[in-house]
């Protein structure tokens, strides 16, 4: 299984209907790599609430880390399993919405209570893939 999110058929050169590629529940766990939160909780946690010019860097780190990680585990994809343009930018705001969801130190630095950062990623967990597939519709429609 690729790492990355495999687009419909449409999209890898293949039939005129757009078939196959990853179902919902499958994209879902796909979008923040667990490289990305094997790094991020322990540092976070590490952290606690008096570091937020390390926190920032941390995120900045794991966001950077979470869109090349995925790029370069879709290089070593076969090309027609390689994600459209568009799930990195999701993957980015999946893996905000992650922390700011799982981390309370993240949610303070930006003014949220943990509550609110909750209710952050569970929009996202179905937020973002509903986002991909309006994307993939969009492409579908422009070809």
């Amino acid at each position: 299984m690729p790492r990355t999110v495999v687009p419909p058929a449409r999209f890898r050169n293949a039939q005129e209907e757009a078939i196959g590629g990853d179902q919902f529940s499958v994209r879902l766990a796909k979008y923040v790599p667990a490289e990305t939160l094997a790094f991020f909780v322990p540092v976070a946690a590490a952290l606690g609430a008096e570091h937020n010019k390390m926190l920032v860097a941390a995120l900045v780190v794991g966001l950077v880390g979470t869109v090349l990680y995925l790029w370069l585990a879709a290089q070593r994809a076969e090309p027609d399993e390689r994600p459209l343009p568009h799930f990195y930018f999701l993957a980015a705001a999946a893996y905000l919405c992650w922390t700011v969801g799982t981390s309370p130190n993240v949610a303070a630095l930006i003014q949220l209570n943990a509550t609110v950062g909750g209710v952050v990623l569970t929009g996202a967990v179905f937020l973002v893939p509903m986002l991909d597939e309006v994307g993939n519709r969009l492409l579908r429609q422009s070809t």
